[in-house]
């Protein structure tokens, strides 16, 4: 079974994910940035890189919600 979405529904949905990806990568460049000044190996440096852009994503996509709802 396929699904077949319109052109507007695929762009809509690619638009919705925009802020997340945003949010992932400044994640994933303070997880950089972090894991450089500090040195870290090892079980630090994955802690860091798991978690950091995952929360950079949810908090840019919470912002941009809550920016959509005002206007």
């Amino acid at each position: 079974m396929r699904l077949d979405f319109g052109h507007r529904d695929r762009e809509a949905l690619l638009k919705g994910y925009l802020p997340y990806l945003v949010g992932t990568l400044a994640g994933l460049l303070l997880a950089l940035t972090i894991s450089g000044l500090l040195t870290l190996r090892g079980t630090p440096q994955l802690v860091l890189f798991a978690l950091l852009p995952a929360i950079g994503g949810a908090i840019a996509e919470r912002v941009s919600e809550r920016r959509s709802d005002k206007f």
